[in-house]
């Protein structure tokens, strides 16, 4: 899991979904906004349309989660950071966790200007 710092607020989230800007990396759509900090701060949707077990829903959700937490040393370079929201696609259950940090990579890389 990631640090309390780096995640967003019910009330973002709510925000990002309704006004922000798409794209569709890899295995998910991502939601951002600009924001003023200096880091970027996360967010994840999984609902019961991906899986109805949540055992593993919450497997794929600390995956996903770890993969960030591994990325956020790379930020020092960024000079404009995001509020982003991931929705994975529903292929990401059959992914290993390789392909997940492959995937949170490119997404970085794609929102850097």
């Amino acid at each position: 899991m990631i640090s309390k710092l780096y995640r967003l607020r019910k009330w973002r989230v709510q925000k990002i979904l309704n006004k922000g800007e798409n794209k569709k990396v890899g295995l998910f759509i991502v939601k951002y906004l600009p924001n003023k900090c200096k880091y970027h701060r996360w967010s994840l949707v999984l609902s019961r349309k991906f899986e109805k077990l949540a055992t593993v829903r919450n497997k794929k959700r600390r995956q996903i989660y770890e993969a960030i937490r591994n990325n956020l040393l790379n930020q020092s370079k960024i000079e404009q950071f995001y509020d982003i929201v991931l929705i994975p696609h529903k292929q990401i259950l059959s992914c290993n966790y390789n392909k997940i940090v492959q995937n949170i990579n490119d997404i970085l890389t794609s929102l850097a200007p």
